[in-house]
């Protein structure tokens, strides 16, 4: 699996080997299926599960959100963060939107200490960090925890690009420029800098840069992930993923019928003609733009650099963002955390005054009336 290395030098941070050679790393796309993931090792014994450790919301999603209702057969999602405080002062919301692509000998040292911080939080239990938000940071990642084990997923890119805006109204479901739930306008403009292409101009359907992250994603997994599962094939459509989970992990009889009855198949949607051609002719362009830039042939194998340099044609061509765009990306997670408090809040005073008011009721219904 590690081809196209000899680019990029390992630079491992000093780390208690012994743990972090069994840590697994989860990673994939919003809604490609690490929840999925997340939850059969959360509910397996000897595994300490982690969930969207990079999330920019986190402290206040352990406080006021709950899972999702298609993520079936999930309680809660911050149990561990509840019983091991201590990843508080490791934390920070940046890393989910600053330096998203990092190359394997980029300097990144909170984030190791962070991720190390939660391994050693593990304990004696197999720590399992599952990432939506690594895939373009893979190459660090192998750089600095060289034992772990990454194990990646993906899906049809339909059927990911419909889970992704499927609750977005109608009439803005493919605008790029509507903030959808799963970021893929804020990640266009953080790596933009890397890959300007992503906001093209001329792009009006967030198909497109929605399939070029898709496609830069499942190539680095290519080269740094120890397996890869698909979603629809090895989960929806057979139980295939126990033996790729095998590979990695030791599982036995019994957990892996038990991880077998977790797996829950989803209706799946139907695409019109018009929109399948739509997006074909999109997925052609895209292609082609990956392939002209030199990404689809060199990417996660040849550094950044080397792959501009060699392409210069291309890459004269685009104007790459400015790193303001991350600044304000931070400043809008921090409304946005701070937004989820106070409507939370705000749920948890209706509640007590529809108690109250109930109280009120109860008392009224009881207290004796005139005549009496």
């Amino acid at each position: 699996m590690m081809k196209g290395l000899l680019d990029w030098p390992f630079i491992g941070y000093n780390l208690n080997m012994s743990v972090e050679n069994q840590a697994i790393f989860i990673t994939g796309r919003f809604r490609s299926g690490t929840s999925f993931l997340w939850q059969l090792f959360d509910q397996l014994d000897g595994y300490c599960a982690w969930y969207e450790p990079l999330h920019p919301q986190l402290l206040a999603a352990i406080n006021h959100i709950q899972p999702k209702q298609d993520h079936v057969g999930i309680q809660d999602y911050w149990t561990t963060y509840r019983q091991h405080p201590g990843f508080e002062k490791y934390h920070d919301m940046s890393f989910a939107t600053q330096n998203l692509y990092l190359e394997a000998n980029d300097d990144e040292a909170r984030l190791a200490a962070y991720i190390n911080q939660l391994i050693e939080l593990s304990g004696d239990e197999v720590p399992v960090l599952q990432f939506n938000r690594v895939d373009f940071r893979l190459p660090w990642l192998r750089a600095n925890f060289p034992n772990a084990k990454i194990i990646h997923i993906a899906r049809n890119p339909l059927q990911l690009y419909h889970s992704q805006r499927k609750h977005i109204n109608s009439a803005c479901r493919h605008d790029v420029n509507y903030w959808d739930a799963y970021e893929l306008l804020p990640w266009c403009y953080a790596l933009s800098n890397e890959f300007p292409f992503l906001l093209k101009a001329n792009s009006k359907h967030a198909f497109y840069p929605f399939y070029a992250l898709y496609q830069l994603s499942n190539r680095v997994a290519e080269i740094y992930a120890d397996v890869s599962i698909n979603l629809d094939k090895h989960v929806f459509q057979s139980d295939e993923f126990i033996a790729k989970l095998s590979q990695v992990v030791k599982l036995n009889d019994q957990q892996k019928h038990h991880i077998k009855t977790l797996t829950h198949v989803p209706d799946f949607p139907l695409f019109n003609d018009e929109l399948t051609d739509e997006l074909s002719v999109l997925m052609t362009e895209v292609d082609l733009e990956l392939t002209s830039s030199g990404l689809m042939d060199h990417f996660a194998q040849w550094p950044l650099s080397k792959i501009k340099q060699q392409y210069q044609s291309y890459w004269r061509k685009h104007t790459a963002g400015t790193g303001c765009y991350q600044q304000l990306l931070l400043h809008i997670h921090q409304l946005n955390s701070e937004m989820t408090r106070i409507l939370a809040e705000n749920d948890a005073i209706k509640k007590q005054l529809h108690c109250l008011q109930d109280q009120i009721e109860v008392m009224k219904n009881k207290a004796p009336t005139n005549h009496e």
